[in-house]
């Protein structure tokens, strides 16, 4: 009986191994079959890949050469409009009597310490500033010869500087290290040529 067992499960194992096989034989014969039907489209899509390839380069290309025009025309713009000289000179003699004018922004006086962009001028040897174009204008300094200006650098903000009169302070920051000092320089200049023009008047005061 143990040699009939035995010579039974010989040809069993061996039928299922031809089964198994017959059934990887029948599995990749219809892959085959299924995949050598895709093959013209397979053929199909390569082709319009490539072209995709080709064209996605020459689209990079395009938008590379549009970027460095886009650079080139903002540096220019930047260059001629916003850091040009002419926008931050001041004249102390102004037939107007404006010294300098241009938006600043400026820290309240309030416990949260906000920061509001205000139109600020220099002007009959006031500093004043405006919320809008048509507002009633506000004195921040009465009288800019019993003032001080300092730059700030230890402060969160870049391009500060401070006016110190001695009732308050006032807190500015401009928009660039190049108006800072020309706003600096203005209120220097502007404290001289109110102690040139009436030396007398401010000692009897």
């Amino acid at each position: 009986q143990i040699n009939v067992l035995q010579a039974k499960k010989k040809f069993e194992i061996l039928d299922a191994m031809l089964s198994f096989m017959h059934a990887q034989y029948t599995f990749f014969q219809q892959g085959y079959s299924l995949l050598h039907e895709l093959d013209p489209y397979m053929k199909k899509l390569a082709t319009e890949l490539d072209q995709l390839v080709i064209d996605s380069a020459v689209e990079k290309r395009e938008m590379e050469h549009k970027h460095a025009l886009i650079q080139q025309r903002s540096l220019s713009f930047f260059q001629d409009f916003s850091y040009d000289d002419s926008k931050v000179e001041f004249n102390v003699d102004a037939p107007n009597g404006v010294v300098m004018e241009g938006y600043l922004f400026k820290r309240a006086s309030n416990a949260f310490k906000t920061w509001n962009r205000r139109w600020f001028s220099i002007q009959n040897s006031q500093l004043v500033y405006q919320k809008k174009l048509k507002d009633v204008l506000t004195v921040v300094v009465e009288d800019l010869r019993l003032c001080t200006v300092k730059p700030c650098e230890d402060i969160e903000r870049r391009f500060c500087f401070e006016v110190v009169s001695p009732t308050k302070s006032c807190m500015l920051q401009a928009d660039s290290e190049k108006l800072r000092q020309a706003w600096i320089q203005a209120v220097q200049a502007s404290i001289a040529s109110a102690y040139r023009e009436s030396p007398d008047s401010y000692y009897i005061e």
